[in-house]
C-alpha cells in the first residue's frame, strides 16, 4: 500500500511541476518577430496589347540598366533584419570596403537563407573581387531562389552572362 501511495504522490508533484512550466507567463515580453520568407505582394497580370504610341522596346543588343544601388526603394514594407543588413551593404560598398560589404551580405544570408537579393548582392561583390568561381556559384543560388521577379532574374543573367564571357 506504501509503494502505491507513493507513486500517486509522485505522479502529483510532476504534474504540478509540468502544470507550473506551462502556466509561466513572461511579464513585459513581445513575442519574437516572424520573418517571412515570401512577401505579401500581388501582381498585376501583364497586359498584352499593342504598344503604346512613342515607346519604343529595348534592342536585343542594348544592355539593361539595372537599378542604381543609390536609387532609393519603394518598399512600404517594415524593415526587416536582412534589409536593414543590405543597406549596410550598399554603405559598405561606397565606401569602398568590399570586404565588409560581403562579410555583412554572408550575415544577411544567414539570417534569411532564401532572399535572392542578398545571394546576389553576394555574388556581384565576389564578382567586383575578382572571386569569379564564387560569384557564379551564389549567381546560381541566387537565381534558383529568384522566384518572379524578373528584374532582379535580368540582373542575375547578366551577372552570368559577364562571368561565363571571361
Amino acid at each position: 500500500m506504501r509503494v502505491q501511495g507513493l507513486r500517486v504522490q509522485g505522479f502529483f508533484i510532476t504534474l504540478s511541476l509540468l502544470s507550473a512550466c506551462a502556466s509561466y507567463i513572461p511579464v513585459n515580453e513581445q513575442p519574437a518577430p516572424v520573418e517571412r520568407s515570401e512577401p505579401d505582394v500581388i501582381v498585376a497580370p501583364a497586359v498584352v496589347g499593342p504598344p503604346m504610341p512613342g515607346a519604343r522596346r529595348p534592342a536585343a543588343s542594348e544592355p539593361l540598366s539595372a537599378p542604381s544601388a543609390s536609387a532609393p526603394r519603394q518598399d512600404p514594407s517594415p524593415a526587416t533584419a536582412a534589409s536593414t543588413l543590405l543597406a549596410s551593404v550598399d554603405a559598405a560598398i561606397a565606401a569602398g570596403d568590399l570586404e565588409r560589404a560581403a562579410a555583412v551580405s554572408e550575415r544577411a544570408l544567414r539570417i534569411n537563407p532564401r532572399d535572392a537579393m542578398v545571394w546576389y548582392r553576394l555574388a556581384s561583390i565576389r564578382y567586383q573581387q575578382q572571386h569569379y568561381a564564387d560569384a557564379r556559384g551564389l549567381a546560381t543560388r541566387a537565381l534558383s531562389h529568384a522566384g518572379p521577379d524578373t528584374t532582379l532574374r535580368l540582373q542575375i543573367n547578366d551577372l552570368l552572362a559577364r562571368l561565363n564571357s571571361l
